[in-house]
């Protein structure tokens, strides 16, 4: 689904929850479909939701909110992980200073790829 002129984003169903993959730039005006996709998942308590960034070149700090807004409103035995951030990315979740950490800590889980997510599940 095109989320903006410049994100799109493929949910994939897993046996365990949820895979969004994102691929383009996650600016502003990305943000407000991002915010409904993420609340209307979040109606569904999905136990795990993996959230693959391997196609996304840029993150804005909205982005990373509407995550951790996710992390933190979303049902005690959900879990949130995102994956697949190259070095840019991670440099800007330093930055924002957004809770990543484990799940089982509260945190959000990071994992280098899709499948070490997975293999988490």
């Amino acid at each position: 689904m095109n989320l903006s002129p410049h994100l799109l984003c493929e949910e994939e169903a897993h046996p365990r929850g949820k895979i969004l993959k994102f691929a383009g730039e996650a600016d502003f005006l990305a943000v407000p479909a991002v915010r409904q996709l993420l609340k209307r998942l979040l109606t569904q308590h999905i136990p795990f939701l993996i959230v693959d960034l391997s196609g996304v070149t840029f993150l804005n700090t909205p982005f990373w909110a509407a995550m951790q807004r996710y992390q933190l409103d979303g049902h005690p035995d959900a879990r949130l992980a995102l994956c697949g951030m190259n070095e840019a990315l991670k440099a800007a979740f330093d930055i924002n200073g957004v809770g990543l950490g484990s799940a089982e800590g509260g945190g959000i889980a990071v994992y280098d790829h899709l499948e070490a997510a997975l293999a988490a599940t």
